[in-house]
């Protein structure tokens, strides 16, 4: 009657053993996609607001027609250079001051000038022939956690950036001989 018992409890233990290691590896793959979920997620808020800077740029460009003085001005705690605005952001996507440690992302808009020509060369079709110079801006928001210091270009690996692209302004004239 004895081995009959431990018999009995050796195969609710085995069941339970089981049991266990079931629902231990489903909430290992529960916890995997809560993970994944949450990145998921996190990727698609720093890709919406990479491109809502990236329209207020555009847009700064647009309204400055490409002088980035002009720009400077719509952003005020923006780091200026000759060619360039930098903006930086933390990690709630609040415009930082300073471009310290506590920065996450950065948004930057750099400005050159193109023969209009070569720029608009794909518009040719429609009979019209530009002229001078046009003004080309490229915009990129990138994520600098990752970075010791502060970009002051558009890095060429792609990895860390989140958002990018090209704007151009022409004026009639301007640059022509």
């Amino acid at each position: 009657m004895n081995s009959k018992n431990n018999a009995r409890s050796s195969l609710f233990l085995m069941e339970l053993i089981i049991a266990v290691f079931f629902f231990s590896l489903a909430a290992a793959v529960c916890i995997r996609l809560f993970v994944s979920a949450h990145l998921t997620a996190q990727k698609t808020t720093n890709l919406s607001h990479a491109t809502v800077w990236s329209q207020n740029f555009s847009e700064a460009f647009y309204a400055g027609k490409g002088d980035i003085a002009s720009i400077a001005q719509v952003y005020p705690e923006a780091y200026t250079t000759q060619d360039s605005v930098m903006l930086f952001f933390d990690d709630n996507w609040n415009i930082s001051k300073n471009a310290g440690s506590e920065v996450s992302y950065e948004a930057i808009i750099t400005t050159s000038e193109k023969i209009a020509s070569e720029v608009y060369g794909d518009v040719s079709d429609y009979g019209t022939e530009y002229k001078g110079e046009a003004t080309v801006g490229d915009i990129a928001i990138i994520d600098i956690r990752n970075y010791s210091e502060v970009l002051s270009s558009i890095p060429d690996n792609t990895k860390d950036i989140i958002f990018s692209c090209s704007v151009d302004y022409y004026e009639p004239g301007k640059g022509a001989e």
